[in-house]
């Protein structure tokens, strides 16, 4: 398995992988907020667009020239790095995939200076983001599009404004 930075010249394997994982039933959302997501806030233009700007950085894991799993972060602000979507391909699912993945990201977010990883999940998941240091930090029974978010959060360091500059 490789895991590289995906560029817009990878978006169509990826966003492949992405519309699948939403259509398995991504967080319980429902087949309406799925079309919504697909067809709107994350539809492929805005993840080109996102690439091309560097507002959101898409890290890729491939196997046998096929996109596996992906983990959608933004860059950071603040010092706070935020990880926005990470799928990993069923069949690949629990054999380290997310795992590789998630620690791409966080030495990327450490090389940017960032003191702190968040992320919004849901209940299924979170055992996987506490094997990885993260601690809930607050649970919105309503979050976005009326799902339960449980907050979490991931110390990497102490806040330094000399981050700024990076």
């Amino acid at each position: 398995m490789v895991i590289k930075q995906a560029t817009t010249s990878d978006l169509d394997a990826f966003y492949e992988l992405f519309t699948e994982i939403m259509h398995e039933g991504y967080a319980g959302y429902t087949p309406s907020l799925i079309n919504h997501f697909l067809t709107k806030d994350y539809n492929k233009t805005n993840f080109f667009l996102w690439l091309e700007r560097f507002f959101r950085n898409i890290y890729i894991a491939i196997e046998s020239e096929k996109v596996i799993g992906f983990i959608v972060g933004d860059y950071t602000y603040g010092g706070v790095a935020f990880i926005s979507w990470l799928g990993v391909k069923e069949e690949f699912r629990k054999k380290g995939v997310g795992l590789s993945l998630y620690s791409v990201y966080e030495d990327f977010a450490k090389t940017k200076k960032a003191h702190l990883i968040e992320l919004y999940t849901y209940p299924k998941v979170e055992p996987f983001y506490l094997k990885l240091g993260f601690k809930r930090v607050g649970v919105r029974e309503q979050g976005y599009f009326g799902q339960k978010n449980y907050i979490m959060n991931k110390k990497l360091g102490e806040w330094d404004e000399s981050a700024l500059s990076s």
